[in-house]
């Protein structure tokens, strides 16, 4: 009886190593640990929508004033992050409130509360860097291009919507554009490029610290 379980054990580790490699073995293995890096940013950006909503009305002030309970600029979302979720401070979630014609940041009390007969944009954005071992480096004529590797855009594609606003940032001719895992582009606002008036960490910044950023931006 010892000598067949000796052999039978033989047997399996010879099966082992001639066994091929699964042809999915990166789509079950390394893709899913990219999603849990992609999941920093995106959960920082729902529990961004949470804040807003709950210092809104109803939650917030009455019918018949409106106010909100934010103005432009970063925000702590901290408190509203799942039970043990590690907040990753790389990545910023920021408020940003325009006028009708997007030419500039309001700030200020009432700077978000949408007043009647008046239109104002308020815009959610969370963005920071492409993780190292996520990143795809091509070189250029006059530099290189950092993107997200194919297991980031994979990662993306299975946690996403293909319209959601959320993916890499370019940057092409002065502008700055969210590109989505299907190659859509969304234009991020010139306010929230220039940052002009706010304190925080701009996703302007970002781009200069480390050539691309990941982005997620959401219109409330």
């Amino acid at each position: 009886m010892y000598l067949w379980l000796v052999l039978a054990t033989f047997l399996a580790m010879i099966a082992a190593y001639l066994l091929p490699i699964r042809a999915d073995t990166q789509e079950a293995v390394i893709v899913p640990v990219a999603q849990a890096r992609l999941m920093q940013m995106i959960v920082k950006e729902e529990a961004g929508k949470q804040f807003m909503h709950e210092r809104a009305y109803p939650y917030y002030s009455n019918d018949s004033e409106r106010k909100v309970g934010y103005t432009s600029g970063e925000i702590d979302v901290s408190d509203y992050l799942p039970f043990g979720f590690i907040d990753n401070n790389e990545y910023v979630t920021a408020i940003y409130c325009m006028d009708e014609a997007m030419t500039q940041i309001l700030t200020g009390e009432d700077a978000c509360r949408r007043i009647e007969g008046t239109k104002k944009w308020r815009m959610l954005i969370t963005y920071g860097p492409i993780p190292e071992q996520w990143q795809s480096i091509n070189l250029k004529n006059n530099g290189y291009d950092i993107r997200p590797s194919a297991d980031m855009m994979a990662a993306l594609r299975k946690q996403v919507g293909r319209n959601e606003m959320v993916g890499y940032v370019v940057n092409e001719g002065g502008k700055l554009y969210v590109v989505n895992y299907e190659g859509i582009k969304f234009e991020v606002p010139q306010p929230v490029v220039n940052n002009i008036g706010m304190s925080n960490y701009g996703i302007k910044d970002c781009i200069n610290d480390h050539v691309s950023c990941l982005a997620y931006m959401s219109w409330r």
